[in-house]
This record gives structure tokens, sequence and C-alpha cells, in this order.
């Protein structure tokens, strides 16, 4: 069910109801700017963190959601790591795209940002476990591991036959885009002791 009606919140129309209301947001929320190197803060499922910019539209929209347990709704926030498989459009795409711009499978700086990831499969299993028997207000995290962006260059370029690449920021904008070039350069690890609980 998307976030708003006739600009109410979903939310709001499903108050005193009981339903069971899953909102999907994912892991970009816990984003930080690490200009492709590496990160050691990876997060559980309710950690503090700081909220960058690009990203803080995120809690403002997870955390009504969340408080409608209060309003008799059966409301469960899941944020999922980078998705991949059929349709993928994440990390890997990215750089088999810069393969096809430059003729190198390319990284953002030393190519150790790094962004949690889960299947697709594991995320709709979840999905089905958190209607089945989640509990009203929890946010839980699908995640199944984690990879540097230069190791996913790397298999690209075995994958290619070429060879990997680092960029400074400003190129990976003139390969990319902004937006893109932003994620491959940021990191985004989560943990899931509760979830998987």
């Amino acid at each position: 069910m998307r976030g708003d009606l006739d600009g109410g919140r979903a939310e709001d129309a499903l108050a005193g109801s009981e339903t069971s209301f899953l909102f999907v947001s994912g892991s970009g929320v816990l984003l930080q700017r690490t200009g492709g190197a590496w990160s050691e803060d990876s997060f559980a499922e309710d950690d503090p963190f700081t909220v960058e910019p690009p990203a803080a539209r995120r809690p403002a929209v997870e955390e009504p959601a969340r408080a409608a347990a209060g309003r008799d709704v059966r409301a469960i926030v899941l944020r999922p790591g980078m998705v991949r498989g059929p349709g993928e459009h994440g990390h890997l795409a990215l750089i088999r795209r810069s393969v096809d711009r430059t003729g190198a499978a390319c990284s953002v700086g030393e190519g150790l940002s790094t962004y949690s990831h889960v299947h697709l499969d594991d995320v709709a299993r979840l999905a089905g476990l958190a209607l089945a028997r989640g509990t009203a207000g929890a946010l839980d995290h699908a995640v199944a591991g984690e990879t540097p962006t230069r190791w996913i260059a790397e298999a690209v370029a075995r994958e290619r036959g070429c060879a990997t690449r680092s960029l400074t920021p400003a190129e990976a904008t003139t390969v990319w885009g902004a937006f893109d070039a932003l994620i491959l350069a940021a990191s985004s690890r989560c943990r899931a002791p509760r979830t998987r609980r």
C-alpha cells in the first residue's frame, strides 16, 4: 500500500481497523558518506545513528508507520539492504554500466564502501513472516551479507575480461550521475539480530 491516500497517510486511513500494515523502507536510511572508504559502523534494528541529508526523509516516514501500532494497526517496518536478484539494479548493474562507459569495472576511491545486501526471495520470505508473526510497531532488517564495492568491481572485471579502475567522486558523477555515484561511494551496513530471532 502506498504511503499516502488522497493526501493522507495510509496508517491514518487504517487506524482502529486492526489491519496488518507492512511498510517497506530500506537500509539507505543508514547511509554514511565515506567517499569509497571503509566504515566499521554496522547498525542493528534500533541502534541510534546519524541521518545523512540524502536519507533525511526516511525516518520521518518510518516513525509514523511504527507508531500506528498504538492506533490499533498492526504496523511493521521492513528495512531491506541492497536487494539483489532478478531485475538487479543495484551495485552490480551500476558497475556493469561503468564497463560499458569506461571500458573498466569502476569503484570510487578505495572501493571499500559497503552496503549490506539481501536476495529478493529472502525479502519476500521475511515479509511473509512479518505479516504472519511480526510484532506491531517492530522494525525488521532484511540482510544476508555484505560486499565492498571494489570486490564487486573485481568480479565484474573477471566476468567481462577487463581491468578495474578507481574513480574520484567527480569522475564517478560523470559515469553514473550524482545520485548513483553517491550510493557507490557510501556505506550502509546493517545487522539483524532481533529479526533473525
